[in-house]
């Protein structure tokens, strides 16, 4: 009985997080589509550039955690909590080395950049509220549930 409530959360907490990673892909894919083109029509082709790579943080942002949870989802609390921390901080050392080279850049429009990054930025956390709460991941387990009864 135990087995089987933990097969089914498993399976809810999954869908939820593979759901997460569709939907960012997706609306980052039309991110880049409309930023490029409503940059690259008021900025010209810095503006282009600029959106495309705010789309391009973002893009590691989101996706480099949701990855980690759809990978250890099904390991334990604290393995799990190890997989998402590892990946934060590794994508971390890649946006901050990734904005220090982005600044050497001259064909890049800054402004385009940072409100393209900060778009991306805010649907994927949307995205990434919505999927926790379909989730429906328990904060406790109950006595009923636990190996131990």
């Amino acid at each position: 009985m135990a087995e089987t409530a933990e097969n089914d959360r498993n399976a809810t907490e999954g869908a939820a997080y593979r759901w997460a990673l569709r939907a960012s892909v997706i609306s980052l894919g039309v991110l880049a589509i409309a930023g490029a083109v409503v940059a690259g029509a008021m900025r010209g082709g810095a503006g282009m550039w600029g959106a495309l790579a705010g789309v391009g943080l973002a893009t590691i942002a989101a996706l480099v955690t949701q990855g980690a949870m759809v990978m250890g989802y099904r390991r334990a609390p604290h393995v799990f909590a190890s997989i998402v921390g590892g990946a934060w901080l590794a994508k971390m050392v890649v946006i901050v080395v990734g904005m220090l080279a982005l600044s050497r850049v001259d064909g890049v429009d800054r402004p385009s950049f940072g409100v393209v990054a900060f778009l991306g930025i805010v649907v994927t956390l949307g995205i990434d509220i919505v999927a926790v709460r379909k989730a429906r991941i328990p904060y406790v387990i109950s006595s009923s549930d636990s190996e131990d009864s």
